[in-house]
C-alpha cells in the first residue's frame, strides 16, 4: 500500500503510536545518537547517523531473564518471556535488513521463542537515508542501503511530506487507525523516483570485486596469511561483537537465592572474538589464536550464514569498523581477498 503523510504529522502520528507502544527512537546524547526508549516526542531526530548500538538490542536484549526454577514443592522450571508492545521508530535501512536476517536465523528450528515473541510485538517504522551516513559504510555493495521488506512502515521524504510504504496486515491497520495518512499522488510516486535515482548517484561502492562471489573467495582463502596478518593489531575486545546487528550469540548464567530453591537463568551477549568463548569446562580453548577468532567472525558472516540462509550476514553497517580500538576493518579484508583473487 503506497500512502503519503503529511510532514506536519509525523510527531503526531508517532504520539498515536505511543497510546499503544512503548516507543523507542533515535535520539542526540551528549554529542552522539542513541536508541533509547522515549519520553517525549520532541526528541526525535531524523537527521541521525549510525548509532553505536543497532536498534534490533531492543527485541534481543542483554540480560535476559529467560528461565526461572523453583525447587520447593517439587515446582518446575518456567520459562520468561518479556514481550511488551513497542515500536522502533526511524529505522535507517541497513537495520531494517539485519533485523529480516535476525528473523530468518532466530526462526530457525528450535527457535528462540523469547525473540520471536518480542519481535512480534514490535512495530517496525522505517526512515530511508537520503545519503551514505558514513565513509566505513559498505552498504551500497550489500543492497542493503535500500529495505524491500522487514517493516510495517517506511518513510521517505519527499516535497515537504513523506513516501509511506506499508507492509502488511500490522502496518495497514496503525496507519488506518491513526487517521494522519492519504492515499500517495501520482506526483508523489514520480516525485520518489527522481529522488531514488538522485540518492543512487551519492553512493559509491568501497570494495573491489563482486559480493556475489566474497563467499566463494572467502572460502578458498581459509588458509590465507591475510588473517594473521590482519588479526595483529586485535586486541580481543568483542567490541564488533556488540556493536553488531546481526550478532546473536549469548552465554547464559543462573543466579540462585540464599535458600537454594529459587533461581533465575538470564542470558547475556556473548561474543566469538573473546578468547573464552570457545573454552569448554574440561580446560581446552578450540580458537585460541587472534587469527582463527576473526576468520571464524567474518566466514559466519560470509559463508556459513549464507549456505543456510541464501544471504550475506553483513549488512554493511560499518559500526564494526567505526568501533574497533586497533581500527581493523572488514572492508580491508574483503578487499584483500579480491586483491588475491586478481594476482591468482
Amino acid at each position: 500500500m503506497k500512502l503519503a503523510l503529511n510532514h506536519k504529522d509525523l510527531l503526531p502520528f508517532i504520539e498515536f503510536l505511543g497510546k499503544d507502544h512503548a516507543l523507542v527512537a533515535p535520539v542526540e546524547d551528549s554529542g552522539r545518537y542513541i536508541f533509547r526508549s522515549l519520553e517525549d516526542t520532541a526528541d526525535i531526530t531524523t537527521e541521525y547517523k549510525q548509532t553505536p548500538l543497532p536498534p534490533v538490542k531492543f527485541i534481543y536484549p542483554d540480560k535476559e531473564p529467560i528461565l526461572k526454577f523453583d525447587l520447593s514443592d517439587d515446582k518446575h522450571a518456567e520459562s520468561v518471556i518479556e514481550a511488551p508492545s513497542q515500536a522502533l521508530l526511524l529505522l535507517r535501512p541497513c537495520d531494517i535488513n539485519a533485523i529480516s536476517i535476525m528473523d530468518e536465523v532466530l526462526s530457525e528450528e528450535p527457535s528462540d521463542l523469547n525473540y520471536i515473541e518480542r519481535r512480534k510485538n514490535t512495530l517496525i517504522v522505517g526512515f530511508e537515508c537520503a545519503t551514505p551516513c558514513r565513509e566505513n559504510a559498505l552498504c551500497f555493495d550489500k543492497g542493503t542501503h535500500n529495505a524491500k521488506s522487514g517493516f510495517d512502515i517506511y518513510l521517505t521524504e519527499i516535497n515537504g511530506k513523506y513516501f509511506a510504504e506499508v507492509n502488511g496486515e500490522k502496518g495497514e491497520k496503525v496507519a488506518e487507525a491513526s487517521g494522519f495518512f492519504n492515499r500517495a499522488l501520482s506526483e508523489d510516486r514520480v516525485a520518489l523516483d527522481n529522488r531514488r535515482i538522485e540518492r543512487e548517484e551519492k553512493f559509491e561502492e568501497v570494495l573491489s570485486g563482486n559480493t556475489d562471489e566474497l563467499s566463494t573467495l572467502l572460502e578458498g582463502a581459509y588458509d590465507n596469511e591475510l588473517w594473521e596478518k590482519s588479526s595483529k593489531k586485535c586486541v580481543s575486545c568483542g567490541a564488533c561483537n556488540i556493536v553488531c546487528p546481526t550478532c546473536y550469540c549469548y552465554d547464559v548464567t543462573d543466579e540462585v537465592d540464599i535458600t537454594t530453591n529459587h533461581c533465575t537463568r538470564t542470558r547475556h551477549w556473548d561474543g566469538c572474538q573473546l578468547r573464552n568463548f570457545t573454552s569448554v569446562a574440561t580446560g581446552e580453548t578450540f580458537r585460541k589464536s587472534k587469527s582463527a577468532r576473526l576468520r571464524h567472525r567474518v566466514l559466519k558472516k560470509e559463508v556459513y550464514l549464507k549456505e543456510r540462509f541464501g544471504r550475506s550476514g553483513c549488512v554493511g553497517c560499518g559500526r564494526c569498523i567505526d568501533h574497533c580500538m586497533a581500527k581493523i576493518s572488514i572492508i580491508d579484508i574483503y578487499n584483500d581477498v579480491f586483491e588475491d583473487k586478481g594476482q591468482n
